[in-house]
């Protein structure tokens, strides 16, 4: 019933707002505009008709001989202008941009030949005029020189961006939109950015003063426009991209037998009687797992009263083996499949308005660094776009895609975290103590996952005359989660080990397959059963969106926009933790709710010749449609284990009020000359918070609260300011400068709340959170040239966060004083200064020789793509010295990637050879991960001779020198330690290997059997400090350096018949 009435006044609010409002459809549109003029006189000519070929749009010059064509789709056009008594003019290669207007002045001679015909070439600015942000357009034959794969691939190569994350934000914070649909997924804000490349016509990056049409974003905005099948002619592409199989990392594998997992255990010399049996010094053991041997383990299974399980040291080693036989090791290469393809419908094209679609697909399998619950990532996407003239005036389109992601669950507690990349895994395996072997040798540590996702999409678009058109919008989407253990284990089937007759000894397929209960190997140090596989996620939302937009030129100064908006959304979320084998630690998240939200907007684009103003407000309104408990923070019976579900209506619960917020923006452009300007733009940026979190109520075992959401709080608010200038030189070259400010509060965090008897013991969702980002930018570009374009871009950021109020709450007066004492409320990280660069080398398509109807030296590309980046800062403090933060930055790091392509054009078919190399010079850059534990960790940090300014506060003895973190001992020599003794006599037992600082006589000794002790001789020393053979590598040395030299081989065909 509750449910009926949450649709019944759904419906009302639809209703009632269609109509009130026409609603907002962000642009993904420009527009061309000028002024046309006799060529002699200078005097602007009334009446000339100015047409776009190709489309019916057009217009006719005002009194002031100015014209403007509004509702372009981004691309290349051609513009005609005739008028009685003048030559016709084609003025050629006019490049349309989303949301800006291509400024196109033309002059018109006498005609001095019947019939004469001009056709000349557009000349257009670098400098964009009305541009008063940040924002850079990429078109689709730019992205095709680049070695990417995906959308954001191509945006992270833009200053100021990573991956889809923009100027410090995270990356839920930037809007995704293809064709002004948004993908962001109304349960975590995360954008679906899998749209195939060959569907891509144009990119719109903005990252910074973008309008008042654009809501629920707060960092940026990627507005994709994707290809429209031609109303006559058919045409499409493929692209497929393979690399060989090779593994992610340098060095062994972790299944190699010298491994840092498999040594111990196959080294004769240490593997039957242990790694402390005198064969392995110190060093050595501290390299490796620590093991009792062979002939231990032996006894052991002799030991006890079974005898089914008295195995001999032989025996337990083979049965070792077959337990650790997964090789996860990288057995497929990388692949990559982009294709699309459109045209008119066949056969009923001209009964449904030039009936014509484009449809386009993407299928990659991207391996993992090694094989866990699913060999790699797998991600296929579908998307049709159908599109019908109505009208001469109004058109209608409709959308489809489809989406599918396979891979493994990053969580182990549910959620929607997925294993994207090497880095992913590494970070898994990092310092994970014992159960790092579980995460190598089975394939059910992780749960794996498979996300679905759907969009249907109907956009009208009716132009009402040249200067007006309206557009409205009905989309409706939902994705779909299922995450959950794999196949469960066959214990049925036996497998022959090892042994004849009465001694043969079987197992089943352990450790392959699910198993809940407790299982170990015979060892001891690897679970193939209990507590894996525990993340589980089956949950589905749905979404409808309302929207649209009124665009109308209202004179030659005055762009109106406005509008409005309404998503409805269905949440059905189950997700949690799944422990079969100890279910008390068990715990799920589950939710029905119905939250709707509603935008309006009004804009204004003032065009005057010395300045370009945009001003905007948006209105947004959103409803949990919901009730949330009013209880005391500490309340017993609802947060402790006294909790039962026979109670919960007990506990008072209230309608959560809407909440209304105004978001101004203000954008200015000022042209300086007509190769410069100056831009300013200010602007309040407002985001839901995360819907999956304000609904929670995750309960433990015994039903006390371990988590809680709050949908009484408020949208997080980014204020942001930005001043740049731009200057172009020679028309060929553009520096782009921008300095930026972001005042960011109300931003999501968990609070701490902890009773006097500790029974209640939780976390609350709360947006206490805040964060100043500021930095600035600057890009150097050349857009135009016969051999040479590209660019490069420096970005330069500091982050200041923190939190209001208090991150824990004691109702202990006496605790919370302590708290309050030891805990900073605000953390300042360093910079990071980055350098990105991408250089195109190409020959002239015209350039060179013919020879069988190819020109062999025309048209290749040589793309380089470059990245540079400060180390991070990051706290090293082993011993909690008061006072330290961000004291240690890692090394500096480079990368070169490369394309090679060469084009041969067969008649209308076009033909791509290319090869994409990532990391051509093959730089190992240390990943920080790679570390068995807190202890190596500390082995290699404080084995390293970094500056006194570092050391010397952080209360070990150190040895003084230029070392950071990231700096490696080099290949191929041995480890050499340094220890720093106060005086090497009192040494009981001393080592052969280690260079010793003797304290007592300021000098550096070794100790030999032989000799006793001795100074270093000074080329040993020399050698030993230059190889820097004193570090102490991380123990897991398959995982310090990833991603090695890979290479795609790959074909491209385009044809159009």
């Amino acid at each position: 019933m509750y449910h009926y009435f949450l649709e019944m006044k759904s419906i009302r609010i639809i209703a009632l707002f269609i109509l009130l409002q026409s609603y907002l459809f962000p642009s993904v549109t420009g527009k061309i505009s000028g002024v046309i003029t006799d060529a002699s006189s200078g005097k602007p000519l009334i009446g000339a008709n100015v047409m776009l070929d190709g489309t019916s749009l057009g217009a006719a010059t005002d009194i002031d001989g100015h014209y403007n064509i509004l509702n372009i789709s981004p691309g290349f056009y051609s513009l005609r202008i005739e008028m009685i008594g003048y030559s016709q003019k084609t003025v050629t290669d006019i490049r349309v941009e989303i949301d800006l207007t291509a400024l196109i002045n033309v002059e018109l001679s006498v005609e001095a030949v019947s019939g004469e015909m001009v056709i000349v070439k557009a000349n257009q600015k670098l400098v964009k005029i009305d541009v008063a942000s940040s924002q850079k357009s990429i078109s689709a034959s730019q992205i095709a020189e680049m070695p990417v794969s995906s959308v954001s691939d191509v945006v992270g190569l833009s200053a100021g961006v990573s991956g889809l994350s923009v100027r410090g934000g995270s990356y839920n914070e930037t809007q995704f939109m293809v064709d002004g649909l948004v993908m962001n997924d109304e349960r975590t804000s995360e954008p679906t950015t899998g749209i195939p490349l060959s569907a891509i016509q144009d990119i719109s990056l903005q990252t910074g003063g973008f309008g008042a049409e654009y809501r629920n974003a707060r960092s940026g905005v990627i507005n994709v426009v994707t290809k429209e099948g031609s109303k006559d002619s058919y045409s499409g592409s493929i692209s497929i991209r393979q690399s060989p199989t090779s593994q992610k990392h340098f060095g062994l594998s972790p299944y190699d037998a010298e491994s840092f997992w498999f040594k111990p255990y196959l080294d004769p010399d240490v593997s039957w009687t242990g790694t402390n049996n005198g064969s392995w010094d110190e060093y050595t053991q501290r390299q490796f797992p620590s093991f009792d041997g062979w002939n231990s383990v032996s006894e052991q299974t002799l030991a006890d009263e079974d005898p089914t399980n008295d195995l001999t040291p032989s025996g337990v080693k083979k049965l070792f083996s077959w337990e650790h036989r997964k090789n996860g090791a990288i057995s497929n290469p990388d692949i990559n499949i982009d294709a699309g393809f459109g045209g008119p419908v066949p056969f009923v094209s001209s009964k449904f308005g030039d009936l014509r679609f484009y449809f386009s697909t993407r299928q990659e399998k991207d391996m993992y660094l090694y094989e866990v619950s699913r060999k790699g990532l797998e991600k296929e996407s579908y998307l049709l776009k159908l599109t019908s003239d109505l009208s001469v005036n109004s058109k209608l389109v409709y959308t489809l895609f489809n989406g599918r992601v396979d891979g493994t669950s990053l969580s182990r507690g549910g959620g929607t975290s997925i294993m994207n990349d090497v880095w992913d895994l590494a970070n898994q395996v990092n310092r994970s103590g014992f159960t790092m072997p579980w995460r190598l040798f089975t394939n059910e540590y992780w749960s794996p996952t498979e996300v679905k996702n759907s969009i249907h999409a109907l956009k009208y678009t009716k132009q009402i005359d040249g200067d007006t058109f309206y557009d409205f919008l009905l989309k409706y989407d939902t994705k779909d989660y299922n995450t959950n253990h794999g196949a469960r284990r066959d214990t049925i089937s036996t497998y022959h080990i090892f042994g004849d007759g009465e001694d043969t000894w079987n197992a089943d397929e352990a450790p392959y397959g699910f198993f809940g209960g407790p299982l170990f190997s015979v060892e001891g140090r690897l679970a193939f059963g209990g507590a894996i596989s525990t993340a589980r996620d089956f949950s589905h939302v749905k979404t409808i969106t309302l929207k649209g937009n009124y665009t109308t030129q209202l004179d030659n100064v005055n762009q109106l926009k406005f509008g409005g908006e309404l998503i409805y959304s269905g949440l059905e979320l189950k997700y949690g933790s799944q422990n079969e084998f100890l279910p008390s630690g068990n715990y799920w998240s589950t939710m029905d709710v119905a939250p709707y939200r509603l935008s309006f907007y009004g804009q204004d684009k003032l065009e005057f010749k010395g300045l370009i103003a945009i001003l905007g407000l948006n209105l947004d309104v959103i409803n949990p449609n919901h009730t949330w408990y009013d209880i005391d923070v500490y309340n017993d019976n609802f947060y402790s284990s006294n909790y039962t579900s026979d109670s919960e209506a007990d506990f008072e619960q209230k309608s959560v009020d809407p909440q209304i917020e105004l978001s101004p923006r203000l954008a200015l452009s000022h042209p300086i000359t007509e190769t410069s300007k100056l831009y300013f733009n200010y602007g309040h940026y407002q985001q839901m918070p995360i819907a999956e979190s304000l609904y929670r109520v995750r309960r433990g075992f015994s039903e006390e609260v371990l988590t809680i959401g709050d949908p009484n709080l408020p949208m997080a608010k980014t204020i942001a300011y930005e001043i740049g200038f731009d200057q172009s030189i020679n028309e060929s070259y553009l520096i782009r400068l921008s300095a930026y400010y972001k005042d960011i509060a109300n931003q999501q965090d968990y609070t701490r709340f902890i009773s006097a008897n500790s029974k209640v013991n939780y976390s609350k969702l709360t947006s206490n959170s805040y964060e100043d980002i500021r930095g600035f930018e600057l890009e150097l570009s050349r857009n135009r040239g016969r051999w040479v374009t590209g660019f490069v871009n420096y970005e330069y950021r500091v982050n200041t966060s923190g939190y209001f109020g208090l991150g824990y709450y004691y109702e202990n007066p006496a605790d919370q004083r302590n708290y309050e004492l030891n805990n900073p409320k605000q953390y300042k990280p360093r910079p990071i200064p980055r350098i990105k660069s991408v250089i195109d080398l190409h020959t002239p398509v015209d350039f060179g020789p013919k020879l069988l109807n190819q020109k062999i030296l025309a048209d290749w590309h040589l793309n380089i793509i470059s990245r540079w980046s400060a180390g991070s800062w990051f706290t090293y403090n082993p011993n909690n010295v008061s006072g330290i933060e961000y004291n240690v930055q890692y090394k500096n790091n480079y990368n070169i990637d490369l394309k090679f392509s060469k084009i041969l054009k067969m008649g209308k078919l076009n033909l791509k050879i290319y090869a994409d190399l990532y990391n051509a010079l093959n730089i190992k850059t240390f990943s920080g991960y790679g570390f068995e534990d807190g202890f190596d960790y500390n082995y290699y940090m404080q084995s390293l001779h970094m500056s006194d300014d570092i050391s010397g506060e952080l209360g070990y003895n150190y040895f003084d020198g230029n070392d950071v973190p990231g700096d490696v001992r080099k290949d191929g020599t041995e480890f050499v330690p340094f220890e720093w003794i106060s005086d090497v006599t009192q040494l009981s037992s001393p080592s052969e290997r280690p260079i010793y600082f003797d304290s007592a006589t300021d000098s550096y000794v070794q100790w030999t059997e032989e000799n006793g002790w001795a100074t270093v001789n000074k080329t040993f020393y020399d050698d030993v400090i230059a190889n820097k053979q004193y570090i102490d590598m991380p123990n897991l040395s398959h995982y310090i350096f990833l991603n090695p030299r890979d290479i795609f081989i790959g074909i491209n065909i385009s044809y159009d018949f």
